[in-house]
């Protein structure tokens, strides 16, 4: 045989392996962008923010009308507890249950009890831990939520929450009468301080999901009841502010319209800005991308988490230019208006949430 042609096919490999190579090299270089790694629990959250996402909602916020008067629904002070549970969901079965959650949590706060209930429509994650004044994290550890589906209306689950009144028992007081008076169960009360005799004067007791009493009773000297880990007031408010994804003209505001489809009146939670379709569209602020994909409704869509629970939505995206995982910055290219999902001209659909409740974008961008 002739060895000019028993060597060709070295020769061909030996070529593909370097032009392989070369392709790889050139790849990174292209592709270099950072990527983050996030845990398991931040990437349920995310999922779950997705999942709910809505561009028009039939179940607006709730103090809806404060919000479209600028308020913010959420302060930056509704963020974990520096000794809540950061627990994450299990990963074999067997090896976290809802006892020994609460037991953990407990043992770093004698006030934190569960109180049952059962999911409706419009809640969210945030939505409930926001009602309990607890942590939204604690929820999923306590249930061992593993995917957003766990979260459907109907679902009852366990909300831990250390809302509650402090109490100092007082001459002929009863169990009963001390669980009628600030509307809690007698059950409840024995069980979280471990009553098992009569009650004595001048004896703690934490009541459980107890509010103010019903009938408060005369001062007595010596007598203390008060409300211990209420989620704190509205007085302070922080705001984010967030610069404009695109410049355009608005055509659809923050708030309830008829929708132009089903012409239905409903609540738009966001603001659609009209823009030529492939028009540059910019990040609002720093952050995380946690979505870039195609949703139905929005189409193409970017989500970008930003600090203390914040997001952006970009949607109706002839093309999205980051990935999920992305490190993006303030001003930084995202994603090229269209008309994609459900639309009836090209625009940018953009909204502010913090986790899943819509904030009023007009009140925010700068």
């Amino acid at each position: 045989m002739d060895h000019r042609f028993s060597s060709i096919p070295t020769v061909i490999l030996a070529a593909s392996i370097i032009a392989l190579a070369l392709y790889g090299s050139l790849s990174a270089r292209n592709d270099d962008r950072p990527v983050q790694k996030t845990p398991d629990t931040d990437r349920l959250e995310d999922a779950i923010i997705i999942e709910g996402l809505q561009m028009d909602s039939e179940n607006p916020p709730e103090d809806e009308g404060d919000e479209i008067n600028g308020m913010i629904l959420y302060d930056d002070d509704f963020m974990p507890a520096k000794d809540a549970a950061q627990t994450r969901p299990a990963k074999k079965e067997n090896t976290v249950s809802s006892e020994s959650v609460l037991k953990e949590l407990k043992e770093k706060d004698p006030r934190w009890h569960t109180t049952g209930y059962t999911i409706k429509r419009g809640d969210n994650l945030w939505s409930i831990a926001k009602k309990f004044g607890t942590d939204h994290r604690s929820i999923i550890g306590i249930n061992e939520i593993k995917n957003p589906e766990s979260l459907k209306p109907g679902r009852k689950i366990l909300v831990p929450s250390r809302i509650g009144v402090y109490y100092t028992v007082r001459k002929g007081d009863t169990l009963s009468g001390i669980a009628a008076r600030y509307r809690t169960k007698m059950a409840r009360i024995q069980t979280h301080n471990g009553i098992t005799t009569l009650l004595r004067p001048g004896m703690k007791l934490f009541l459980p999901g107890a509010t103010a009493p019903v009938s408060p009773p005369k001062a007595v000297r010596g007598d203390s009841a008060a409300v211990a880990g209420a989620p704190r007031g509205d007085t302070e408010r922080a705001r984010m502010t967030f610069s404009w994804p695109a410049r355009g003209r608005i055509t659809s505001s923050f708030g309830h319209r008829r929708d132009p489809f089903t012409k239905k009146r409903k609540f738009h939670c966001g603001i659609d800005i009209s823009l030529d379709p492939g028009t540059p569209i910019h990040a609002a602020a720093d952050g995380t991308v946690i979505f870039s994909g195609w949703k139905d409704g929005y189409g193409n869509m970017v989500v970008v988490k930003h600090e203390n629970g914040y997001i952006t939505v970009y949607a109706h995206n002839r093309s999205n230019e980051v990935r999920e995982g992305e490190a993006v910055r303030l001003g930084q290219r995202i994603a090229l208006s269209g008309m994609t999902g459900l639309v009836t001209g090209a625009h940018l659909h953009f909204e502010v949430r913090k986790y899943l409740t819509p904030l009023n974008p007009m009140r925010m961008l700068r």
